[in-house]
């Protein structure tokens, strides 16, 4: 797992957001909002690399994930 110290931050342009956005079928946002997908990319990058993952391919991922019951 990666460490705060290990991490570098991501700074997403405005460009790169609307290409993102462009790549999922969201080429109708508003600014605001890929103002806000930009804000969000470096911490989603950031926690998806945190996900265990199996390192055998035959194991499915739902025998990595626990649901917890509130």
């Amino acid at each position: 797992m990666m460490t705060k110290s290990q991490t570098k931050k991501v700074e997403p342009t405005i460009d790169e957001a609307n290409a993102f956005a462009q790549r999922h079928g969201l080429s109708g946002l508003k600014p605001e909002y890929i103002a806000r997908l930009r804000e969000l990319i470096g911490p989603v990058a950031f926690y998806g690399q945190q996900v265990r993952r199996s390192p055998q391919k035959e194991h499915s991922p739902a025998f990595e994930f626990t649901v917890y019951k509130p």
